[in-house]
């Protein structure tokens, strides 16, 4: 398995290693509105293609230690990080194979073109998060009886 994961961490590299420009946002404000409406709409690419790992080739946590998938996330956020994509996780405490099955999800799901986005892993559905368990937004805004009547009121 070693082996195998310096494999993804060099082909992670090697999309850290060509970093996505900047998108040019223009010297007036009207250039600057079209070019924000371009990052908006932006399309999604597939992992493969931006950052030369598949969600295929992307082992689930169960499957590695956590020095491996320490050793992953370190090299999958330096790639996203040069391709313009940052990543803001919902809370200090949430331990690392909950964020790597979050991320990983994403290289399913693929990623946005033009930079200037932000990974926050909030949906707004605290009940299907990763980070549910973690998250001090759901402890803040949230009561334990809040899920169980949204859930009978879809009844």
């Amino acid at each position: 398995m070693e082996k195998y994961l310096n494999q993804l961490i060099e082909d992670l590299a090697k999309a850290e290693a060509n970093p996505t420009p900047e998108p040019d946002f223009g010297t007036t404000y009207k250039e600057f509105e079209k070019m924000m409406l371009e990052i908006e709409k932006g399309e999604l690419i597939s992992s493969k293609e931006m950052l030369n790992v598949s969600y295929e080739e992307l082992p689930p946590a169960k499957m590695l230690t956590p020095e491996q998938i320490d050793k992953l996330l370190n090299a999958i956020f330096n790639a996203l990080e040069a391709k313009g994509t940052d990543i803001s996780v919902p809370s200090g405490n949430a331990p690392q194979e909950v964020i790597y099955e979050a991320i990983r999800e994403h290289f399913q799901e693929g990623f946005r073109v033009i930079p200037g986005w932000t990974i926050d892993f909030c949906s707004g559905c605290c009940e299907c998060c990763h980070f549910e368990n973690y998250c001090d937004t759901n402890k803040e805004e949230w009561l334990p009886d809040d899920f169980k009547n949204d859930n009978e009121s879809l009844s």
